[in-house]
């Protein structure tokens, strides 16, 4: 085995880049409470704007999913604050 095929199978395989994506909240008064609730969960959350957040999401749609249920939670416990999901390339329908 050449030392190409190595470099080029541990790269492929140890690919851990996140995407991250926007969260924009309905009102901006409960962007730190957002935050503070995904973090809990393991999420990597930076507060980008008032009513607009950034979470780095590991490739792949599980993440996505993931995220997806925090976000169903949340509209539970705060059916007041909607949250959207601005650059979502999916094309999917606003998260909560």
């Amino acid at each position: 085995m050449s030392l190409e095929r190595v470099s080029a199978f541990r790269t492929a395989r140890w690919d851990t880049r996140l995407a991250a994506l926007q969260l924009c909240l309905s009102d901006p008064s409960y962007t730190d409470r957002l935050a503070t609730f995904l973090r809990s969960l393991g999420q990597a959350v930076l507060v980008a704007a008032p009513g607009v957040l950034e979470v780095d999401l590991a490739p792949g749609v599980s993440a996505r999913t993931e995220l997806g249920i925090y976000l169903r939670v949340w509209k539970v416990l705060y059916p007041d604050a909607s949250v959207h999901i601005d650059n979502d390339d999916e094309g999917e329908a606003p998260a909560a």
